[in-house]
This record gives structure tokens, C-alpha cells and sequence, in this order.
């Protein structure tokens, strides 16, 4: 167990041509929780956004009628359904418009959000409805698993911090595709389960929201947890509350 994780992998980090990425509390990112103005920024969706992303955002009248058209009409509604299906699709099946567009633009998008350009307005609001109206159907927290292939800079125990982006986790700890460099086993209590409404249900997939904050246990480098999920290091995250700077914000 180490106690400190510092950059001391960034002489292969440059070498194999990768970032360094900080964990921290990602002041910066987009982590509107809607809390008290759902209606409100619904409203504004359907009147402001949805109609204008769909002529100016890259890819997304495509994406979104595929996802549309894909949805699970069940206990969610259509367009929370086809955010979830359009987050959770490879990016290969909407270029420009994927899961990994739209998380570049949420890690960093705090001023943007606020100022107009912010490209993903509908899918943002969307996918933060489906995933609270799944966790108001169970309140119990779960452990879940996710692996990168990143390597994070300098974090201590007990270091509180969020993943600053909507954050894909599993059920399952031996998903080796997604990377063994950098893994999490993580407890959330805002994350929801996405089932059937995923677009690749067998990766049993828990979402977690931006304003999900973690509290580090412990940073493994040896011993049965790094064993058994085959990483380099592997965080322990416990949730740890929740923090939504923007929240309303872009109504008020």
C-alpha cells in the first residue's frame, strides 16, 4: 500500500506519448444537478435547445434520432431513455457526437455552460434526469469498478475529490478492455444502475454524475485488490456527499 501516489510515472508517461490527469474536486467541469428547477430547465430545453443543438451541435440529429428510435420505453421517458443510449453507445456509431465529445466538453465546461456555448445543453439535462429518476427507484449505495488506462498525479488518503464528467463504472471488476493501468473500486450512492436502457447492457454499467463526490480510502500498488483487477493501482473511493456548483445556475 502507498500511502501518496506521485508523478512518478511520468518519465513512461512521456515516453508512451500520454497525461498526466489530476483527481481532484474539478471546479471547472459542468455539474448542474437541476435541484429545485427541473421544470424550469425543461422548459428551457425544449424551447431554447433541443431544436438549435440539433442544427449547430456536430452529429447530434443523427445520434439523437438513432437514439430516439433505439430507446427503451419503460419506466423513463423517451428522451431520458435515448440519453442514456447515446451515452452509452461506441463512439464509432456517432463520430462527433459520442460519449467522448461530450465529456471533453462537461471536464472544462463550467464557463461555457454559463455563457451560451456549451454544445451538449439537451444531452446534459437529459442524462442527468435518467440517471436521478433510476436511483430514485433504489436509494442503496453499490460497489462498482472502473478501469483506465490514465495515469493521475499526486492524491493522498482521505482526499476528497469527483470525476468532474458523467462516469461509466461496472459491476464487474475484469472488464481488461477498458484499461489496468489506473482502476477504481468504488462505493457510490448517486450512481444508478442502467439495465436495459443501455446500449450495451452486458457491460452491467452503474453511471455516476458529475456531482457525485468520493472521499479515497485507499491507493493500492500491491496486494490481493491489484491482483484480482490485474491494474497498477487501484483507488478505493467511498462516497462522500454531493457538490453542484452550477446547480440552477443557467436559469437563475
Amino acid at each position: 500500500l502507498s500511502l501518496s501516489l506521485s508523478l512518478s510515472f511520468s518519465e513512461e508517461c512521456h515516453r508512451i506519448g500520454g497525461k498526466v490527469y489530476p483527481l481532484d474536486l474539478a471546479f471547472n467541469s459542468v455539474d448542474d444537478a437541476f435541484e429545485g428547477c427541473s421544470k424550469n430547465m425543461s422548459n428551457f430545453i425544449s424551447t431554447k435547445c433541443l431544436e438549435y443543438e440539433k442544427k449547430h451541435t456536430p452529429g447530434f440529429l443523427n445520434a439523437w434520432t438513432n437514439a430516439l428510435n433505439n430507446a427503451v420505453r419503460d419506466k423513463l421517458n423517451i428522451n431520458q431513455s435515448a440519453a442514456i443510449y447515446l451515452y452509452t453507445q461506441d463512439k464509432s456509431q456517432n463520430p462527433g457526437c459520442s460519449y467522448n465529445e461530450f465529456n471533453n466538453a462537461c471536464r472544462d465546461g463550467k464557463k461555457a455552460y454559463l455563457s451560451g456555448e456549451f454544445k451538449f445543453y439537451t444531452l446534459y439535462y437529459f442524462l442527468t434526469e435518467a440517471v436521478q429518476a433510476l436511483k430514485s427507484l433504489k436509494h442503496l449505495c453499490v460497489t462498482v469498478y472502473r478501469r483506465t488506462n490514465y495515469i493521475y498525479g499526486t492524491v493522498v488518503p482521505k482526499q476528497r475529490i469527483r470525476f468532474g464528467t458523467f462516469t461509466s463504472t461496472s459491476l464487474i471488476n475484469n472488464i481488461s478492455h477498458f484499461g489496468n493501468v489506473s482502476c477504481f473500486k468504488i462505493k457510490t450512492c448517486f450512481g444508478a444502475k442502467l439495465g436495459r436502457y443501455s446500449a450495451l447492457q452486458h457491460e452491467q454499467e452503474v453511471l455516476i454524475p458529475p456531482y457525485e463526490m468520493f472521499r479515497i480510502t485507499k491507493i493500492n500498488t500491491k496486494g490481493s485488490l491489484v491482483k484480482a483487477m490485474k491494474c497498477s493501482t487501484v483507488y478505493e473511493l467511498e462516497s462522500n456527499g454531493n457538490r453542484s456548483n452550477l446547480n440552477c445556475q443557467k436559469i437563475k
